[in-house]
């Protein structure tokens, strides 16, 4: 009896909190969300971390002082007699007196603030596409619900005309074209649902660290919010805190540096010996001793034309960023103002959604003919479909030139409004 108790209470429990779990597992996510779980589990966001981790691990290997050396010799002479040993204990010490291990630190401290640039650009451009792939979302859902709305207008005007042809008013031409305009729609919603279903797959890709099978639900509204800054100033801005760009210059003095390093190198270290040595008659003491290469084969040519060709790549990488960088940043602000003035001329589909109610109703009152009604509905989701696609290209390509201008519109660096 106890036991048949527990059950029910148990299943009581269940039922009071599946709908709990249910809403967990299906919570809404906003765009700072969606932001935030990619930063927590993104995998491809990892993998930036780990190559940024790989160079930061390359610039420790590069300014590691070299080791010393220590030798243990033990001689046993037994030619003659009496016997004689002598045993000798070495320490030896590469020397650079050039200064390369000062010059290699130096470099790789800005190979490692460089690294950390690297990962920050490559992140945002990420993020960028995260936002952009929520836009699309919400897109097509957007598309999605005026097309259903369209078919299930045209679906009752069908089932209305094959009662009328029923009653003898009504041809088979007429109700043959509200199935072809049927078929139409749902085609249409087919393959919104499958583009809405490959957009879903890829932001969880990028937000979900695991194959999460629960479908997404996204909260975020958007609209079209004009931004007060000129082109100048993000011009301006881009060149002072643009991460890639920051990347190029330190990796410009960085490889200088190897340069000059690669440079000493052609002349031969000395290495410093350091020992004690004790012979079996008693003799002992230290011994030092000091050797140096000498440049007869090697004498570093190919690390020095190497290094060379890899700074002059670099410092060209960074003279042509520098000039693809207004250029981008204009292409993007002339596509920003392109959208807010088409979004001031499409306003006027705002006041859309009454369209196709009102043409259903007056079809059905026989106020509208066949081809009135499908025109009206072809006429509401071609204005829904230009009215979300404005607001969605505006808000992408306003993500677009926040990336190009160095995160002017959305960092904490700066507001929107200054």
């Amino acid at each position: 009896m106890n036991l048949s108790k527990c059950w029910i209470r148990g299943l009581a429990i269940l039922l009071v909190l599946l709908p709990a779990l249910t809403k967990a597992q299906n919570s809404s996510i906003s765009l700072a969300d969606a932001v935030e779980l990619f930063q927590e589990n993104s995998v491809q966001r990892m993998l930036l971390e780990l190559e940024e981790e790989r160079q930061k691990g390359d610039a420790r290997t590069y300014k590691a002082f070299p080791n010393p050396e220590i030798s243990v010799l033990h001689e046993s002479l037994n030619a003659g007699s009496p016997n004689y040993d002598e045993t000798t204990i070495q320490l030896s010490q590469p020397l650079e007196l050039l200064g390369q291990s000062f010059l290699r630190k130096k470099g790789a401290s800005i190979l490692n603030e460089a690294a950390q640039l690297d990962f920050q650009y490559k992140e945002q451009i990420l993020i960028g596409n995260l936002k952009s792939l929520y836009v699309e979302h919400w897109l097509l859902s957007h598309q999605l619900h005026a097309i259903e709305e369209a078919t299930a207008v045209v679906k009752q005007a069908q089932q209305s005309a094959i009662a009328r042809r029923d009653e003898g008013s009504y041809s088979g031409i007429e109700l043959q074209r509200f199935s072809i305009e049927y078929t139409k729609y749902q085609k249409h919603t087919d393959k919104l649902l499958a583009e809405l279903s490959d957009v879903q797959n890829q932001l969880k890709l990028l937000i979900f660290s695991d194959n999460t099978p629960q479908e997404i639900e996204l909260s975020e509204d958007f609209t079209v919010i004009e931004v007060s800054v000129s082109e100048k100033s993000l011009i301006e801005y881009a060149f002072e805190y643009r991460d890639d760009l920051q990347n190029l210059e330190l990796l410009s003095e960085a490889y200088e540096l190897k340069y000059d390093v690669e440079l000493r190198e052609r002349f031969p270290d000395v290495n410093i010996d350091l020992g004690y040595k004790s012979q079996s008659n008693g003799s002992e003491g230290f011994v030092i001793g000091a050797s140096i290469k000498l440049p007869l084969f090697n004498q570093n040519k190919g690390n020095v034309i190497s290094t060379h060709a890899q700074a002059r790549a670099v410092s060209t990488s960074l003279k042509l960023k520098n000039r693809s960088v207004q250029n981008e940043i204009a292409l993007a602000y002339q596509r920003v103002v392109q959208l807010s003035d088409q979004w001031d001329s499409i306003q006027v589909f705002s006041e859309n959604n009454d369209m196709l109610e009102t043409a259903r109703i007056a079809y059905q009152e026989g106020q509208y003919s066949l081809l009135e009604l499908l025109d009206a509905t072809e006429a509401y989701v071609t204005g829904q479909t230009l009215f979300y696609e404005t607001i969605a290209e505006y808000n992408q390509a306003l993500y677009k030139l926040d990336i190009v201008s160095g995160g002017k519109l959305f960092s904490n660096r700066q507001n929107i409004d200054q």
